[in-house]
């Protein structure tokens, strides 16, 4: 039985309603690409008590749900996962609707009010598609382009919402003509189901498996379902699932619609309303469970040993072959296994997150058996082989048997035909002489001859076998004679020597067949069999990965490992991660450490830190030996492990890290500067180990390894600290290890310290991080660094000459080598310092002093090159006569003007009649109208609604229903309860008197989101602080909001930025 992989359009129903569950009012926090270019994942934000964040998946024209799953990295976003980033990112789920009438067409809102909102419209049927589009409907990006007929689905055409559903638009056409007209009767509502069913016939008489003449294709059941699909019946809409339950639970069976007399008409008609009804309405309840319809698998047909799970935890997956997803148990699944959980979404992921893998296993399960086949048939093949050249020997020597028996007869038969060829009888005539003396004469000599073969100089004779020679075997066969072929040009004996010799070649060659044919059957043994242990390491390994995954830490992307006291140390794999780790992991206490060789990594020494009764945090010092640790990681994973050279690693803190340029130069990729002293450690041996991470199967295990990492020298800080917190006389916490750290840097990056992660900086800022390319900056002095170091940076140089100078015999430094190379002396290098130092002196209090402002690096002019000074003085001496007319006719002579002018403009799409109707049509279905939604609510709740959007301008009072969303309103029209609309619209109404709404389409859908969550009984009017008089929130408030939500979007390593380039955060793990 084939595996179901598609949404029907029951699933999708179900799907919608579980998520206005689960997913409304989340905001979008990321987008990703899927496993496939027709996968895409949406990452929204979690709620109060939610350990992590929802993610949502998206197949185009296959399925939508929630999953748990664990994706790879899928590195560079696609160009249309990047325009839904730009466009939804930050957005709440406002509403998710089904289009049509049970349509696989799927409407997801993004975003209240007319700028905001946008709408992700996925198709499920065919190859499916996915649009984004704006308040409008106009195609903003779409994963594929097509056209209907005329109609084209693009870019900049709005989106044909009548071509791709059931959906059909009310205009004043429509409503004429169906005021004139009597409205078509369906199957469902017609008064008299029988005629109905012969009215269609006579109507449609090109429909022949309706009424069975033409050629069926799976039985009867076809006739049945292709009736009911039609649009005419008017429960086409239930799909083929429902319809084969509603059809067994009308107990027609394999009657034909012919067959069924009025009674069992009118029973079909009922069960199809009751049965449908029902089951549509059980989908949106809020207890609605998930089903996975399975097969179990025959375990005799496996094969491999049994041990190959015995580390792994078994799955509830491994014996069951999954067929099916259901949101209800339908008639036809009663007796089918299945697995029962509490939402269709977790079925759904369930089903998919082990579908894939399990076909994978089929796969791995049927090459293994092809590969026991083919040892099989090669075996076989042998066997065969060998028993017919037995077989041939064997017929070998009863022929030379046969002719030394019978060789006196077989003689006279030679000479007789010799004789005759020698007298010149003509062929025909001797075999005429020999069927007359067999037949008419009886002659025993010519009744041995069976066929004369004269070509080959050779006749066969059919000699008799007799049992005393050949046992008794033959003669029960019947097998009482043989033929053999014999040489008119040899004897008897001749004959029968050669029979002899032509055994003994077979013998021979039968015994050399026999050892080559064990070796190569041994060979293709071991060669199907090591395609047997791959095939079934494969189906091994496609278990273990059915079982649910390890979440991988956030640092097990990087070179890392832990020290001996409970230190993280960080190094970059490559170029990209020793950028990241610098910018994102280097908090303030940390130790950045490096070494002067080619190929050391940036590594990043983490350090612990104690969190204080305010609610900060202290940082700790740095232990000596964390530092040794990690000062011997880096070096060994330079080039100097595979060199065996001995070097030492140097640290320093990471305030003194910088990725700022000396005036007049810049930093290569991956090059960083460091400020300050350098930490230098001691040399150590080139030793690194292995470490094994081992999986703990169930609690117990957990437990015994609880407390195995734990920190105690932090253990004890602590209950010192909170020894010295109840003493009255205690002293102060013992401060941390100064490290000239700025309080502003510290306070900012203590939000993220519980973690792991550092800030949010662009992760596109990947660079190189060599040996080679920082020491080109880091061993240049910062004499050469006026713009960042401060003044006293020149007093070591003072020191180091005066030392040198003295003692010049000793040696000179690299530093002090270079500066006399460059200056000639160290004298003039620090009177070359001194110097520029007192003219920069002079430009900043010149400049302070000036009333004109500093020009910034962006506004400086640039530099002209080389010769461009020289040209531009001739152009103006060429062109100095010439005004602005002369030069713009000049230029339009040129044709110049023309490549401006079109220059930046984009086409706008053709669009033409056919078009504008459908997009007309698109407007009046989906972007429905508010005012007329509020109509149906009672008086009273509209009143109040009014009230919130009532303008008061010079032309008198107007109310702005178009403030509201119609969706919104709907929602809230939802409501079984006037009191739970009352509420919202109060609350609503209390909002806007207490303060300034912007939007209160998303206001509203706020509130109904609480109502549903928490109930209508907790919001009064009275609750409502009315302090702010009316006004907008202030800056800060503002501020604080957008901090809160860059701090959850830094949190998933999402930049926002004003670069024109996208961040590139898809390194960060999705979960």
């Amino acid at each position: 039985m084939k595996s179901k992989v598609r949404f029907d359009g029951l699933d999708v129903a179900a799907m919608v309603a579980t998520w206005n569950r689960v997913a409304l009012g989340r905001r979008v926090i990321n987008i990703y690409d899927g496993p496939n270019g027709d996968t895409y994942l949406f990452k929204l934000d979690k709620q109060s008590g939610e350990e992590s964040n929802l993610l949502l998946i998206i197949e185009s024209g296959m399925r939508f749900h929630s999953t748990q799953q664990s994706f790879e990295n899928p590195g560079m976003p696609s160009q249309f996962c990047s325009k839904m980033r730009k466009h939804l990112r930050g957005l709440r789920l406002e509403n998710v609707q089904q289009l049509g009438e049970m349509d696989r067409v799927v409407n997801l809102v993004f975003g209240s009010g007319e700028k905001q909102r946008h709408s992700l419209i996925v198709e499920f049927y065919a190859r499916g598609n996915i649009i984004l589009t704006n308040s409008e409907y106009q195609i903003l990006s779409l994963l594929r382009s097509h056209e209907y007929d005329n109609v084209k689905v693009k870019v900049g055409h709005a989106y044909p919402v009548t071509y791709a559903t059931t959906m059909t638009a009310v205009t004043e056409d429509n409503e004429a003509s169906e005021e004139t007209a009597p409205p078509q009767e369906s199957f469902l509502n017609a008064s008299d189901p029988m005629e109905w069913y012969q009215r269609y016939i006579q109507q449609n008489p090109e429909q022949p498996t309706i009424e069975g003449k033409g050629k069926k294709k799976k039985g009867e059941g076809n006739v049945w379902r292709n009736l009911m699909l039609k649009q005419e019946s008017g429960v086409s809409h239930y799909g083929p699932s429902l319809l084969d339950h509603c059809l067994l639970c009308a107990e027609i069976g394999s009657k034909h619609p012919r067959d069924l007399d009025k009674s069992e008409w009118s029973m079909l008609q009922q069960v199809l309303k009751d049965e449908g009804d029902n089951i549509l309405k059980h989908l949106d309840a809020v207890d609605a469970k998930g089903y996975i319809f399975y097969q179990p698998k025959d375990r005799s047909k496996q094969n491999g040993d049994s041990t190959k799970e015995a580390n792994t935890p078994p799955s509830p997956f491994d014996d069951k072959l999954l067929l099916e997803f259901q949101p209800h148990v339908l008639k036809q699944h009663e007796t089918v296994p299945r697995i029962e959980y509490e939402s269709f979404d977790k079925a759904v992921d369930a089903f998919f997150s082990h579908i894939e893998g399990q076909k994978r296993m089929m796969g791995a399960e049927r090459q293994q058996a092809q590969a026991q086949q083919r040892l099989e048939k090669i075996r076989l093949d042998q066997k065969k082989r060998m028993e017919n050249l037995e077989k041939q020997i064997e017929v070998l020597k009863e022929e030379a048997q046969l002719v030394e028996l019978h060789a006196d007869m077989i003689e006279k038969a030679i000479q007789v035909v010799n004789s005759a060829l020698d007298s010149g009888m003509d062929w025909d005539q001797l075999e005429d002489l020999v069927q007359i003396e067999k037949v008419q004469n009886q002659n025993p000599v010519a009744m041995l001859i069976h066929k004369l073969d004269l070509e080959q100089d050779a006749m066969v004779l059919r000699l008799e076998r007799e049992a005393v020679v050949f046992g008794e075997a033959d003669e029960n066969n019947g097998n009482h004679t043989m033929d053999v072929t014999i040489s008119l040009k040899e004897t008897a004996h001749g004959n029968a020597s050669a029979l002899f010799a032509k055994y003994r070649a077979s013998k021979e060659k039968s015994q050399k067949t026999i050892e080559a044919s064990t070796k190569a059957l041994q060979a293709a043994e071991e060669s199907a069999q090591r395609q047997l242990l791959e095939a079934q390491k494969r189906t091994t390994n496609l278990t273990h990965t059915l079982h649910v995954k390890r979440k991988p830490l956030w640092f097990e992307k990087f070179n890392w490992f832990i020290t001996s006291d409970n230190y993280l140390v960080l190094g970059g794999r490559d170029a990209q991660q020793n950028e990241q780790i610098v910018k994102r992991y280097l908090r303030p206490g940390d130790a950045y450490l490096h070494a002067d060789v080619h190929g050391a990594a940036s590594c990043v020494l983490r350090a612990k830190r104690l969190r204080r009764q305010d609610g900060g945090t202290t940082t700790l010092p740095l232990s000596d030996q964390a530092l040794q640790e990690a000062g011997n990681f880096t070096i060994c994973r330079s080039s100097a492990w595979s060199s065996r050279m001995v070097t030492s690693a140097w640290w320093v803190e990471s305030h003194q890290v910088s990725k700022t340029a000396p005036t007049g130069e810049y930093l290569t990729v991956g090059s960083f500067m460091i400020r300050g002293k350098k930490n230098f450690l001691p040399p150590t041996q080139l030793e690194m180990g292995l470490g094994v991470l081992f999986r703990l199967g169930d609690d117990e295990a957990i437990a015994r390894h609880k407390n195995e990492r734990r920190d105690f020298a932090l253990m004890q800080l602590e209950e010192e600290a909170s020894t010295e917190a109840e003493t009255p006389t205690a002293k102060p916490m013992p401060k941390a290890k100064p490290n000239n750290m700025h309080v502003a840097e510290e306070k900012k990056m203590e939000a993220n310290d519980e973690n792991g992660e550092v800030g949010a900086l662009d992760q596109s800022q990947a660079c190189e991080g060599t040996a080679n390319g920082n020491d080109a900056v880091e061993d240049r002095d910062d004499i050469n660094d006026t713009s960042k170091a401060p003044l006293e940076n020149s007093q070591p140089i003072e020191k180091d000459t005066k030392s040198s100078s003295a003692n010049k015999k000793k040696g000179l430094s690299v530093k002090e080598r270079k500066l006399i190379r460059k200056y000639g002396s160290l004298e003039a290098a620090r009177a070359a310092e001194e110097e520029r130092l007192r003219e920069e002196e002079a430009r900043k209090r010149e400049a302070a002093a000036s009333p004109t402002p500093q020009i910034t690096s962006e506004a400086q002019p640039t530099a002209q090159k080389r010769g461009k000074k020289a040209k531009m003085k001739r152009m103006a001496k060429k062109y100095a006569d010439q005004d602005e007319e002369e030069r713009e006719l000049a230029m339009l002579a040129l044709h110049a003007s023309e490549k401006t002018k079109t220059k930046g403009q984009k086409k706008s799409p053709e669009i033409n009649e056919i078009e504008k109707e459908a997009a007309a049509q698109t407007v009046a279905i989906l972007k429905k109208d508010a005012s007329v939604v509020a109509e149906r609510f009672p008086e009273e709740i509209r009143d109040v609604l009014a009230k919130c959007v009532t303008v008061v301008n010079d032309e008198g009072t107007i109310v702005r229903w178009d403030k509201f969303d119609a969706d919104v309103l709907e929602q809230l029209e939802s409501f079984e309860l006037d009191e739970e609309k009352s509420a919202a619209a109060n609350r609503l109404l209390a909002l806007k008197e207490s303060t300034r709404i912007d939007n209160f389409s998303a206001s509203l859908a706020g509130i109904i989101r609480t109502i549903k969550k928490y109930g209508h009984q907790g919001l009064n009017k009275d609750d409502i602080a009315t302090d702010d008089d009316g006004k907008r929130k202030t800056k800060a408030e503002k501020e604080a909001e957008e901090k809160n939500w860059k701090q959850t979007m830094a949190e998933e390593g999402i930049v926002e930025d004003d670069s024109e380039i996208d961040a590139v955060d898809d390194t960060v793990e999705l979960s």
